[in-house]
């Protein structure tokens, strides 16, 4: 007799379990990943960019023209400070002015304004972000950069600066400047370098360019 009576109520849970309300799941599409390229932007679209010494040599001066085109940018910059790796990092104005020029220090400094600056400088590299009005993708520009009195040649060995006698001791900083200035109308087979120094000093010194495919070179001199 029990077992009789235990039979409908297996069955009832049973049919009561088959015929519960079954759990909805809703699917969230995850949001796409920004797609990040490097060195993919158009080469008469890219914002000319120099890095200018200063006399003490704890500063320069990050100088780029023609970067408007874009909604917002930032700039990383990681150099060689003796046997120790040092970075800096600086967001854009928005809107973003055309030309637009920011001092960067060369070191840290506290909250109570004591600042410590880096020697022994050597090379470096630079990244120049740069995000457009209605593009998903973001632009990342890269390009190296070298202190001369610490290293004649940028680190991939392609370009090297010795400076004459009379800029030895000058604070002489050579850059991949990702850009120029003017449209060029030929192809471009090695990246854009500037030479910069401090004020209107005449820079002399030989110039090297280890890059095959070279027939000619254009010289800016602004």
């Amino acid at each position: 007799m029990k077992i009789k009576s235990l039979i409908p109520l297996l069955i009832l849970a049973l049919i009561l379990s088959g015929c519960s309300k079954k759990a909805t799941t809703t699917k969230t599409t995850p949001p796409a990943a920004t797609k990040i390229l490097v060195n993919e932007l158009p080469f008469g679209e890219r914002p000319f960019t120099v890095l200018v010494p200063h006399t003490s040599n704890r500063v320069f001066t990050f100088y780029t023209q023609n970067a408007d085109k874009a909604k917002t940018a930032s700039l990383d910059l990681e150099y060689q400070s003796g046997d120790l790796l040092k970075g800096a990092r600086a967001s854009l104005d928005t809107p973003i002015p055309n030309p637009f020029v920011k001092a960067i220090v060369l070191g840290s400094c506290s909250t109570g304004g004591k600042c410590t600056f880096d020697s022994d400088l050597k090379s470096g590299t630079m990244k120049f972000r740069l995000d457009f009005e209605g593009k998903t993708e973001v632009h990342v520009l890269k390009g190296d950069f070298t202190f001369i009195l610490g290293q004649q040649n940028l680190p991939d060995g392609k370009v090297i600066f010795e400076p004459s006698r009379t800029n030895l001791k000058d604070n002489l900083i050579l850059v991949n400047s990702l850009g120029v200035p003017t449209q060029v109308e030929k192809e471009v087979v090695l990246y854009p370098i500037v030479i910069s120094a401090v004020g209107n000093k005449t820079v002399l010194g030989t110039l090297t360019i280890n890059q095959s495919g070279v027939t000619e070179a254009a010289i800016y001199d602004g």
